[in-house]
């Protein structure tokens, strides 16, 4: 009742517009999250918590066509001018008009990105994609894909900075992975590169076999599996299996690692494996892990890495490694490849930590899978503080994976024990406390319903000597 409520208000034109715009005008996943937020009984309004419309060309287009629908709606009613009809037809006219207009926009709206995205969007896309593929293919190159359910972009950046000690580098920006995105970087390429780094996202099936078509990379990496995107993929195997058809191209040597349990359910023997102890032949040992840095070492016959990183975690060892291996490979030095690794700090909102008048929080918000909430949770455990609190909303687009995965993740927020756990008020809150409370979660249990509020206004519940990981974060199309 309160989404429906909600609908008829002057805004509502901008809220829709708003929504097609965080969903890149894909009509299907705007109509889903209008369903989700009908199931939420959630007010229109509170789609846009965070973030704020962008007023692009696009988006000014869609409300101008909002508002000139609104006013043929009521325009209908003297269209039908007749002296013959009583002023209560007009009046019943009009009030049907205002109570049907939320509705005819929804539809309208969705109708004109479908329309837009057949006609307009798909065969751009389709012909810029085609000129990628040409230009990659006459690259000369060393071309470098990165491939996962999580720790893409982590494993890009780090092999940008290691790989720029000895070699001319570029790589795919921010989180930009998707064909289109990897097609608009193409013609940035300037043609003297040593190495170009991408990125490959996945969303369907098909994806990561068409964007191996459209770069082919010499090397590819695999960093790992989860149950992300299950809204789109028909199961865990559908995606594993499409994140690892790149291994089918001849021209790539392809690296899966062994750190994913999921992954190497579905990884094949024939493929190449790398992990926290040995990656292309060099045996990693000596591994410690403080709040600001990891080191170990690296050994291959006579030849020794001695590897220092600000990236935080065991579970960050494998992928340095990779990263200080490939180096190798590619002809850069001990003291290039120690001095890369050492440039490597955590990226923005991954595992990125910050002192606070003596205490520590770990922004970890960019996390968006299980694998990496329980890394996270072990480095927790590992590190001495005089109080640990540890913030999550839970997971999204798990699929039928959900229940599992957000049981799991209480079991281990409960082995780990925190002083404080603080869930954010969603759909993952009952199942992830159900599972803490089945396991004798001995701590403080609080529930937050207001995230933003409660992320702003951090620093005031903490003291000098406490530690604070905060994993995931729920953006505005979920509940």
């Amino acid at each position: 009742m309160k989404t429906f409520i909600s609908l008829y208000s002057f805004k509502t034109p901008i809220y829709f517009v708003y929504m097609l715009q965080q969903v890149e005008y894909n009509p299907r996943k705007f109509l889903d999250w209008l369903e989700d937020l009908f199931k939420s009984d959630k007010p229109l309004q509170s789609v846009m918590y965070r973030q704020r419309l962008v007023k692009t060309t696009k988006a000014l287009i869609l409300l101008g066509f909002s508002l000139l629908l609104f006013v043929a709606m009521l325009a209908g009613a003297f269209m039908l001018a007749d002296p013959d009809l009583s002023v209560w037809f007009y009046v019943a006219y009009i009030v049907t008009a205002l109570f049907a207009f939320p509705f005819v926009l929804e539809l309208s709206l969705s109708a004109l990105a479908g329309i837009a995205w057949v006609l307009i969007v798909r065969p751009t896309q389709r012909r810029q994609i085609h000129k990628a593929a040409k230009i990659f293919s006459e690259h000369k190159a060393m071309k470098v894909a990165v491939i996962g359910s999580y720790g893409k972009t982590t494993m890009k950046e780090l092999l940008a900075t290691i790989l720029s000690g000895g070699k001319s580098v570029v790589a795919t920006p921010g989180n930009k992975n998707t064909a289109l995105s990897q097609a608009r970087f193409a013609q940035t390429l300037q043609g003297t590169e040593d190495v170009i780094i991408v990125e490959f996202g996945e969303g369907a099936p098909g994806d990561v076999a068409g964007m191996t078509k459209t770069v082919q990379p010499d090397y590819a990496v695999v960093t790992g599996l989860a149950p992300n995107h299950l809204d789109h993929y028909p199961s865990l195997k559908a995606l594993a299996e499409d994140l690892l058809s790149v291994q089918k191209s001849k021209k790539t040597q392809t690296y899966v690692t062994t750190e994913s349990e999921m992954l190497q359910k579905y990884t094949p023997s024939n493929v190449k494996q790398f992990s926290s102890k040995e990656v292309m032949g060099w045996k990693i040992t000596n591994v410690l892990v403080s709040v600001t840095e990891t080191s170990f070492t690296m050994r291959k016959g006579k030849e020794t890495l001695a590897i220092t990183t600000g990236l935080l975690g065991r579970h960050q060892v494998a992928p340095v490694a990779f990263g200080a291996a490939l180096a190798h490979e590619l002809g850069l030095s001990r003291k290039q490849i120690e001095a890369g690794c050492a440039k490597v700090k955590p990226f923005e909102h991954r595992m990125q930590p910050r002192n606070l008048q003596g205490a520590w929080i770990i922004d970890d918000t960019y996390n968006g899978n299980i694998e990496g909430l329980v890394a996270g949770l072990k480095l927790l455990g590992e590190l001495d503080f005089k109080r640990k609190m540890y913030v999550t909303p839970g997971l999204v687009d798990q699929g039928e994976e959900n229940e599992r995965v957000h049981t799991k993740l209480g079991e281990m927020i409960a082995a780990i024990s925190p002083d404080i756990v603080v869930l954010m008020e969603n759909s993952a809150r009952p199942i992830i406390e159900k599972a803490m409370k089945k396991k004798k979660f001995a701590g403080e249990l609080r529930i937050e319903k207001k995230p933003l509020e409660f992320y702003l206004n951090i620093e005031h519940q903490l003291a000098a000597g406490d530690f604070v990981l905060m994993q995931n974060d729920w953006t505005d199309n979920y509940n």
